[in-house]
């Protein structure tokens, strides 16, 4: 049952649209796209049912508002909350070696 509405911010389709390129160049077209299927699916799914049962990420200490992370393999998922909808704020992998920006 959906309790939250999941939504990407642009820098998250960014995020994905570099990690996606990124796999493109080191696995192929074809695990890339169904890489970029998974983690999307994932995401929403999970982040849609249960936020709040994943832990506050390490870079929350440096934002007023609360930032949690998902782990999907190497990647990881960071999201706030606002009521019943979740924020995909970044999506941080090998593809980028940044740390949070400013959401």
């Amino acid at each position: 049952m959906k309790k939250h509405t999941v939504r990407f911010s642009t820098q998250a389709e960014n995020d994905l649209h570099d990690a996606f390129w990124w796999g493109v160049e080191n696995w192929g077209p074809n695990e890339a796209e169904t890489w970029l299927d998974e983690i999307e699916l994932k995401a929403v799914v999970a982040l849609s049912q249960k936020p709040l049962a994943f832990p506050v990420a390490p870079e929350s200490a440096e934002f007023e508002q609360e930032i949690r992370q998902m782990v999907f393999g190497r990647y990881r998922i960071l999201f706030c909350l606002a009521g019943k909808e979740v924020l995909i704020l970044r999506i941080r992998g090998p593809f980028s070696g940044k740390s949070l920006d400013a959401p």
